[in-house]
Formats: C-alpha cells, sequence, structure tokens
C-alpha cells in the first residue's frame, strides 16, 4: 500500500496528517491502518466486501480508507450531508456489510439499518450504544499480523457514489490501478508535488476531486496532507489553515475562492507566502476570479477538469501558460478529444462531446450492478462520453460548454446554461447563479437565472434589469435571462455542483399549481 512504502523507506518520521494539534506521521499511520485492518478481517470482512464511511474530514476516515483496503475490502466514502434514503439506497445497492460513522452520525444509520438486510457491523467513532462497536477498540487491534491478502491492479479498490445530478446515485467502481495510474501524472504535472509539500483544502474528502489531491495523490507522492477540520465554510479559518499549517498547495473551487476573495485585506491579515500553486475545479473558472486572485496573492490558480467515474483529465499544468477560462489540456499519457454523436472526432473550434480513451488508468471500471448504464457511456469506438459539452482549441487547449443534458433551446436557438451564469458571475453584485430552461408557452424554453448576491446587494427589479443588460452586453444577446429569481442558496450536490435538474422541477412543480 502507498503509506507502507514510504513508511518502508525513509519516510517514516515525516508527517503525513496534519489534524487541529495532532500530527500523525507515515510510521504511525502504517501502525494504525495495520490495526484496523486486522480488527476488520477479525470481524469476517473479507477481500470484495464493501463497507459505508459517513464521517466528516479526520484522521479516522483516511485511517479506515487504508485499513479496509489491506484486507482487500472496498470502502465507500459518503457525504455526511446526505439523507437517509440516500444512505439506504447507498447501502443496499452496494450490499454493503458494515458502516463507519460517528456518534453525531449514527442515528440516521440506526434509523436504516433495519431495512438493510446487508449490514452487519455499525463502528462507531466516539460514543457507542447497544451492538456498536467502538472505532477506538479496533484501534487497540494487534499492528503485527496482518493476514497477506492479494490484489490485482483492476481489482476494486473502491466505490464513489455519483452526485445524483442525472438521477439516482450510480456506484462508480474504481480501481487499485488508479492511485498509480491517475495519481503519478496529476501529482507531478497538475500539482507539481515535491518532498516537503503540504496539501489541503476545505471541500469534503468524499469528493473525488479532494479524495485525490488531499489524501491519495499526497499519500501516493509521500508528502503531507492538511485536514480541514470544519464542517462548514468559511473564509477567515480558510486562511487561517493556509496559515497556520504552511499549506503548499490549495484545492478549491471557483465559488471558495469568490468568498475568500470577499475578505478585505485578506492579503495583508494573513502569511500565504507558503502556497506554490492553487488548484480549482468542480464548475468554471471566472477570469475575474482568476485575475483578482493572481493580483492579491500573487499566486496561480490551476483550472481543472474531471468527474466521479475519471477523477482530473485536463488541467492547467504546473509548466504550462495559463489560458484564463480554459481548463487546461490533457495530462500527459491520457488522448481527450471532442467528439460528435457518432464518437467521431471533430476539428479544433467545433462544440461537442468530451470524451476519453477507454484505457485511460483513472477510468472508472464499471457501474455497480448496471452493465447497461455503463454501455450506454460508451461510443462504439471505445471512446467514454463524460456527458459534457467542450471546444478544443487550436493550441490543444479545452473549453467546457455545459452537461449535454442541460443545454436549453430557446427560440431556435441552443444556448449552454454555463455561459449565462459566466455572464452573470462577472457582473460585482453577483456571488453565483444558477440558469436552467423553463416552459414558456411562446418561446416553448426560455432562459431562467437564479442568483445569489453578495452581501451589501439589495434584489429589486432594477437590479435584475441591470444583470439581464449586463448579459446583453457579454455574450451574445440572445441568450439573455429573460427572466431572473434572487435566491438565498442554490441547490447542489453533495460535492458542492449546482443542481439544474432540481431547478426546473422546482419551477415546474410552480406552474402545474397555477
Amino acid at each position: 500500500l502507498i503509506v507502507d512504502y514510504w513508511a518502508e523507506h525513509g519516510r517514516a518520521q515525516d508527517v503525513a496528517i496534519y489534524y487541529l494539534d495532532m500530527k500523525i506521521t507515515y510510521g504511525e499511520l502504517k501502525n494504525l491502518s495495520d490495526r484496523v485492518a486486522n480488527a476488520m478481517h477479525k470481524l469476517g470482512i473479507a477481500k470484495g466486501d464493501r463497507y459505508v464511511i459517513r464521517t466528516p474530514n479526520q484522521p479516522e476516515y483516511m485511517i479506515a480508507f487504508l485499513g479496509g483496503q489491506k484486507i482487500g475490502a472496498v470502502p465507500i466514502p459518503t457525504n455526511v450531508m446526505l439523507r437517509e434514503g440516500e444512505l439506504e439506497h447507498i447501502i443496499n445497492n452496494s450490499e454493503a456489510v458494515a458502516v463507519i460513522t460517528t456518534s453525531k452520525y449514527i442515528q440516521a444509520i440506526e434509523n436504516i439499518r433495519p431495512k438493510c438486510p446487508t449490514l452487519k457491523h455499525v463502528i462507531v467513532v466516539g460514543e457507542t450504544k447497544g451492538n456498536q462497536i467502538a472505532f477506538a477498540d479496533l484501534l487497540q487491534e494487534d499492528a503485527a499480523s496482518l493476514p497477506y491478502v492479494e490484489t490485482h491492479k483492476d481489482d476494486p479498490a473502491y466505490f464513489l457514489y455519483t452526485s445524483g445530478t442525472t438521477g439516482a446515485p450510480k456506484g462508480v467502481v474504481h480501481c487499485h490501478r488508479f492511485t498509480i495510474g491517475a495519481g503519478d501524472p496529476i501529482g507531478k504535472f497538475a500539482m507539481g508535488l515535491e518532498r516537503g509539500d503540504i496539501c489541503g483544502g476545505p471541500t469534503a474528502l468524499t469528493w473525488m476531486y479532494a479524495l485525490g489531491h488531499n489524501f491519495l495523490f499526497a499519500f501516493r507522492w509521500g508528502v503531507s496532507t492538511a485536514i480541514y477540520a470544519d464542517e462548514r465554510f468559511n473564509s477567515e479559518r480558510a486562511y487561517e489553515f493556509i496559515q497556520n499549517y504552511k499549506i503548499t498547495i490549495f484545492a478549491g473551487t471557483p465559488t471558495i475562492y469568490r468568498m475568500m476573495l470577499a475578505v478585505k485585506d485578506a492579503e495583508k491579515r494573513y502569511d500565504t507566502r507558503s502556497l506554490k500553486y492553487c488548484l480549482s475545479s468542480g464548475e468554471p473558472l471566472l477570469a475575474e476570479t482568476w485575475r483578482e486572485w493572481m493580483r492579491r496573492f500573487q499566486v496561480k490558480i490551476l483550472d481543472s477538469m474531471g468527474q466521479t467515474e475519471a477523477h482530473e483529465f485536463c488541467t492547467t499544468q504546473t509548466t504550462l501558460k495559463v489560458k484564463i477560462g480554459s481548463m487546461g489540456k490533457p495530462l500527459p499519457g491520457i488522448e481527450v478529444a471532442i467528439v460528435n454523436e457518432k464518437g467521431e472526432i471533430l476539428p479544433p473550434g467545433e462544440m461537442g462531446h468530451l470524451a476519453l480513451r477507454r484505457d485511460h488508468p483513472g477510468l472508472f471500471k464499471e457501474y455497480f450492478k448496471d452493465p447497461e448504464r455503463t454501455k450506454e457511456v460508451y461510443f462504439p469506438n471505445n471512446w467514454y462520453d463524460t456527458k459534457d459539452l467542450a471546444t478544443m482549441d487550436e493550441e490543444g487547449y479545452f473549453w467546457y460548454g455545459s452537461r449535454s443534458d442541460d443545454i436549453m433551446t430557446s427560440h431556435g436557438y441552443r444556448i449552454s446554461p454555463a455561459d449565462v451564469e459566466t455572464a452573470l458571475q462577472e457582473h460585482k453584485a453577483v456571488l453565483e447563479s444558477g440558469v436552467a430552461g423553463v416552459f414558456d408557452p411562446e418561446m416553448g424554453e426560455k432562459v431562467k437565472a437564479w442568483v445569489v448576491l453578495h452581501e451589501g446587494y439589495q434584489p429589486t427589479p432594477e437590479l435584475a434589469k441591470e444583470l439581464q443588460e449586463h448579459v446583453k452586453a457579454t455574450i451574445a444577446p440572445y441568450k439573455y435571462p429573460r427572466e431572473i429569481e434572487f435566491v438565498r442558496e442554490l441547490p447542489k450536490t453533495s460535492s458542492g455542483k449546482i443542481l439544474r435538474r432540481e431547478l426546473r422541477r422546482v419551477e415546474k412543480e410552480k406552474l402545474q399549481r397555477k
């Protein structure tokens, strides 16, 4: 295992994890994960068995993840914000035999436990009740008698469940080849990792982006990771996090960077000189955000594109010139193209499906127990369809369009919601926005925007009109939102992506009530 390698090759005393005032070295992490592996083995958990992890960002999450893998078991990280119905679906769909959670989040598990027939063990970090097993007891197990379990590069290493942007969450199966096959080029070209680096960021470690950059890839390269302990994001705390742990590689999202930039004089109040690079993913990065961050902190934000099924495959690599607004170029060894509906490669400048070759080592193996859906995401010539629309320019840089199923058709024009969202968010009043097509008796479908304002701005008809005119002046006028609704927050997935499907659903219900 990646942690064991460094513990046995000269880095046993190097810090693997920083958490609050705690430091865990690679040697200690190996020992702790060995203990958990032995304890799980004695519970009867075996190679191929699935187990759900439901904890916030904390060391126990990483220890449980690595410990189970050592006996060939398959961890399934889940976001603590998931509701009971979502958890029940994941446990039953994956046929999980165990859940590892905390005393704060145990009640939802106990509520659904009678409806989960495969669930044998509930392991709790913190106070236990009844037949629950204390995670602390697992850490008391002997670390010396770990059974040898052989795993293959194509054996399942972990599942991630999709965030539900296109229906019920799907179990995405990733194999052991992922950590090396994806981690090596990402660590070298997208993160510039070297001994002494400290990775970290405020997003949940259950999200593919953070799971890779702030956990698996950091350990693959033998560097440190700092765990952001707060469950809710706070801009001031994010600066303190960078300052206190001397973060060198900070992984955020465009929304996080916008919120951090809203902190007045942050560049004077906090010491961020440790930063080498900032990383971004999850949504398009606005040019204004990039320039303002660069101006105030003199650190590049390296944008990227990835997804639950494939992690990061396009990125503004450390050695490339930055094209602001682009998702960068494919990482070395990864073949990416823009293709049409038949999977045929399109020339530069044409919008089409963003696709990856099936042999990409970071690509998922399958949707669990769903061969038909797995088959549907591949073109006959073995290109994987990300279901995203994009273009490639003459220099080989890729530019995001939108989800293929989010495209709106209004007055005969095909309109990408991402174009409209980007235009709106370039206005100083807008913190974030979501755009979707809604029914209109004359136009068939009209563009509607839901807008969250920065603090200090009031939602008025005058501001709505100003935003409409701003969009008309920024992009093709026919794309402007015919209707703007001001909201306090937008519906999002557990990984922070805007649920346009939910915006459309709520709007449809409003129309039906009329």
